[in-house]
């Protein structure tokens, strides 16, 4: 449904996009034209949500309660950057530190093993960051957004899709 109404409309002002759909933990890669470019698997925050809450942004990590670690809904204008380890992320979001990058090895949390598991009911590990496969970041994603820009759609999973976004069918 998101996908055809950005087509529709040309919400994506002319810039690849991206739609990550919580409830799945997948994310898609589509062209400036809004042809699918790929599909992979996603590492999510480790609650459910679709709004951050108030004072998230900024506080240390560790001050961050489980509770609060969402993957927040929303329409982002996002741009390639760099994370404090001099790796290359897609800023989805920078004041609230959201980004979507490769997958991080955090000793036992089995991060790999997660992305490829057949259900989605164990992508839910990280501090809200969108982790991804190596290769689909590399590929899919950061080689369809070769200028380093692109819109970044996070579905929401508590709140009706359409409703979030505007779509009106």
């Amino acid at each position: 449904m998101v996908a055809a109404w950005v087509r529709k409309t040309g919400d994506n002002q002319k810039y690849p996009f991206i739609i990550l759909d919580k409830k799945i933990a997948r994310i898609f890669v589509y062209s400036v034209e809004g042809e699918l470019v790929g599909d992979a698997p996603a590492l999510l925050g480790m609650s459910a949500g679709d709004i951050l809450p108030d004072g998230i942004a900024g506080k240390p990590l560790s001050k961050i309660p489980e509770k609060d670690r969402i993957t927040q809904a929303g329409r982002f204008f996002a741009r390639k950057g760099y994370d404090n380890h001099d790796k290359v992320v897609l800023w989805v979001d920078f004041p609230t530190q959201l980004a979507i990058h490769e997958v991080v090895n955090v000793p036992g949390q089995r991060r790999l093993e997660r992305l490829n598991s057949p259900t989605p009911k164990d992508n839910r590990v990280s501090w809200g960051c969108i982790n991804v496969p190596v290769v689909f970041f590399q590929t899919s994603l950061m080689g369809t957004l070769s200028s380093g820009k692109g819109y970044v759609y996070i579905l929401p999973e508590l709140l009706p899709v359409g409703d979030y976004f505007g779509i009106k069918e």
